[in-house]
């Protein structure tokens, strides 16, 4: 186990109380790499943070640059190649060797790693510390909970698995996919829908599910699918549970249409997966509320199952995904959907869709607690251009509304 003294070290853990430090100490895994070897791949998403403490590595970007770092005192207290997917490669240039810490332990901690409103000055009373305290034990009982499987994780429903392996192994024609969307017969309907929707309708309508599968192709086929099958996992057997699972599901639904219409503004951007992205980008807070199915005392205090639930959400949901063997695209959007001062370089993501997304249903039911200045939010000028403004992004909305109002309701029904 890592000597928590050494963990202080680290500036993102340096304010934590001693029983967080020793909680991560348990999870810390030593790492060591030889020379030429590759520690990180660009573009990957394993679910841990990395702190060197000794070595040079090289970091690679995309565009073909690097840079060489060599680790000394400074550089060991703050995370290399954090942004995910990783837009840096990092390559050992010597015997390097350091820590990685597991994403969800560092969520339960709250140390997210996100960019924080450097003018923002917080002042605890000793009655918000106690409270905060309570809400970051709960946070770690689900985290120790989730070592040793007793948190309920949701699965990815059969049917949806069979048809994302079947298209993925490229064997498989569009009468075979049409058998297997029709052994739901409610899924088979709504793809006859979209197929015969004004988004995707060719000059006559379609009447069978292999025909709706030829029209939509396969890669949009296996998208819609596994979209329309995640409202199974928005279940739970008990009333009060079930009522937050459906205003979730409902929220869901309508994030991910707005992204799905967002996508079809932009360049070479897949609608499909912008809407699968958004449908899936509260499932963390689907797991948070099955352990409490679980575990009802959790429940008693209520302020500290939402902080749980806002604390953990992004990595516990990041987490399910990497299990549902999703992108790092999709994964990353799970993780920052509400991280509302997000940096990166480059043309607009998904996660940056999925932030609009979100900005805009908060516009929409006014609700602004949170929301920094919308200039701040650096990912409505990639999604809408530099000139954007929050008039012009609503017009876009308001002219799209038909789009999104199909969609969410092909989702929800």
């Amino acid at each position: 186990m890592v000597d928590t003294n050494a963990l202080r070290k680290i500036s993102i853990l340096a304010d934590l109380p001693p029983w967080q430090l020793e909680v991560i100490a348990e999870a810390v895994e030593q790492v060591e790499s030889r020379k030429g070897s590759v520690i990180l791949e660009r573009g990957s998403d394993d679910g841990y943070t990395y702190f060197l403490t000794e070595g040079e590595v090289e970091l690679d970007a995309a565009d073909g640059l690097s840079k060489t770092i060599a680790v000394d005192e400074q550089t060991s207290r703050h995370p290399v190649a954090n942004l995910r997917p990783r837009i840096f490669g990092v390559t050992a240039l010597s015997r390097v060797r350091g820590i990685r810490v597991p994403d969800i332990v560092l969520s339960a901690a709250g140390c997210d790693g996100r960019v924080h409103d450097p003018d923002a000055i917080q002042v605890e009373s000793q009655e918000e510390e106690e409270r905060r305290q309570l809400e970051s034990k709960v946070s770690f009982q689900l985290y120790r909970d989730l070592k040793s499987d007793k948190a309920i994780l949701p699965s990815l429903p059969d049917l949806a698995l069979r048809i994302r392996r079947a298209i993925d192994e490229d064997m498989s024609d569009a009468r075979t996919i049409a058998r297997l969307v029709e052994a739901d017969p409610a899924m088979a309907a709504k793809l006859l829908k979209v197929a015969n929707s004004a988004m995707y309708a060719g000059l006559g309508a379609v009447e069978s599910c292999s025909a709706a599968v030829v029209r939509l192709g396969m890669q949009t086929t296996k998208q819609l699918v596994v979209s329309f099958a995640l409202k199974e996992v928005f279940r739970s057997q008990d009333p009060a549970i079930q009522k937050r699972m459906h205003v979730l599901w409902k929220h869901s639904a309508q994030i991910a249409a707005l992204c799905f219409v967002l996508a079809r503004e932009i360049r070479g951007m897949q609608p499909e997966e912008a809407l699968l992205i958004g449908l899936v980008h509260d499932v963390g807070a689907i797991a948070i509320l099955n352990y409490v199915e679980k575990y009802p005392e959790l429940a008693e205090n209520e302020a500290a199952l939402e902080q749980t639930i806002e604390r953990m959400r992004g990595e516990l949901g990041a987490m399910i995904l990497r299990e549902w063997k999703f992108t790092p695209a999709v994964i990353a959007g799970a993780r920052d959907a509400e991280n509302w001062l997000r940096r990166q370089s480059g043309n607009a993501d998904f996660t940056d869709l999925l932030i609009v997304a979100q900005v805009h249903e908060r516009l929409r039911k006014h609700q602004l607690d949170g929301l920094p200045p919308l200039e701040q939010i650096s990912a409505i000028q990639r999604v809408l251009g530099e000139e954007a403004t929050p008039e012009r992004s609503l017009e876009i909305l308001h002219d799209a509304k038909a789009q999104v109002d199909e969609m969410r309701s092909v989702l929800r029904g």
